[in-house]
């Protein structure tokens, strides 16, 4: 048992203790404020501040070319969700973002085991591949706008060359809906099979020959080695590039508009359409809440696969 005056002087010097560590610890909290509240700050500016008011946009009808802002509740939902041409823009947005993810990743993964082999011109053909992704996408998109137009364009003098049809492939809405998939795929598939070929590259050579002595065929080598090696890799990529093409417009605005009528059109670029050429700020909002809500859900759903198959980012 300590004396009184034992447990005085105890007290005492704890006191002291936390009086001298005290304004170094403020120091401390001082300086990690100074050097990261600006970027705090910029965040906050820059993300959460035009989230909340977006959401608070939603629930009011705004309209700058009619002087309009009042507060309308869930009526920019209820219009929404009993719009024909909203679930039209949304079914195609889908198809659009799941069929290019698809075929991008296929053809990623083709072009990859292709890159990564021994062969004479190996880095001409890694400098060639990435040609589409450095082109603007803006430019790509006016350029095959004007090679598939069915009067002077070069697929359609082509065809018509050849076969005496001339196709109109930006006309009719299937035909329209394909071409902007595959300009898609062809626009992004380099950047992700470069992407996969660092992944490949990573995977040590001696794994595939002892794979080869044992007997296995190139089919089996890529089924047992390289895909497994790569799911890491794919299913980073695949959720990336899903929740980057879900906020994608340039593409549809440079090549179709969105038309012929609503076929080809994406919701970012229905969101544009409606905040920025038509001032209808509320139903923009609203429609932005709806994507927020989409990417969220890919979100949640990409950390589930994350800590599902241990992918380190």
């Amino acid at each position: 048992m300590k004396s009184p005056a034992e447990t005085r002087l105890t007290g005492k010097a704890v006191k002291i203790r936390r009086t001298r560590r005290s304004p170094r610890l403020g120091r401390r909290y001082f300086i990690f404020f100074l050097l990261v509240g600006p970027a705090l700050l910029l965040r906050l500016l820059t993300s959460v501040y035009p989230i909340l008011r977006t959401v608070y946009l939603s629930f009011f009808e705004v309209n700058l070319i009619s002087h309009i802002n009042q507060f309308v509740g869930l009526q920019n939902f209820t219009q929404l969700a009993s719009d024909s041409t909203v679930r039209s823009i949304l079914s195609f947005t889908l198809v659009f973002v799941v069929a290019s993810t698809v075929l991008q990743l296929i053809l990623g993964i083709a072009i990859a085991n292709l890159l990564n082999a021994r062969f004479m011109g190996r880095k001409i053909a890694r400098t060639v591949n990435l040609i589409p992704w450095a082109i603007p996408i803006v430019v790509a998109a006016l350029t095959f706008r004007w090679m598939l137009d069915d009067q002077y364009g070069l697929v359609a003098d082509w065809t018509y060359r050849i076969s005496g049809w001339r196709p109109q492939l930006l006309i009719f809405p299937a035909t329209a809906q394909l071409s902007v998939i595959l300009v898609n795929v062809w626009k992004n598939t380099p950047f992700m099979a470069i992407v996969l070929l660092a992944g490949l590259q990573s995977v040590p050579v001696e794994l595939y020959e002892a794979a080869k002595i044992d007997g296995a065929t190139p089919f089996q080598r890529f089924r047992y080695i390289t895909i497994p090696v790569s799911t890491p890799i794919i299913i980073t990529l695949a959720l990336f590039f899903v929740i980057w093409q879900l906020a994608s417009l340039d593409l549809i605005y440079g090549m179709t508009q969105g038309g012929p009528g609503v076929a080809t059109m994406v919701i970012a670029y229905r969101i544009f359409q409606r905040g920025m050429l038509w001032y209808d700020w509320g139903m923009a909002s609203a429609l932005s809440m709806v994507l927020i809500l989409i990417v969220a859900a890919v979100g949640v759903l990409g950390l589930y696969l994350f800590k599902r198959y241990e992918v380190t980012l």
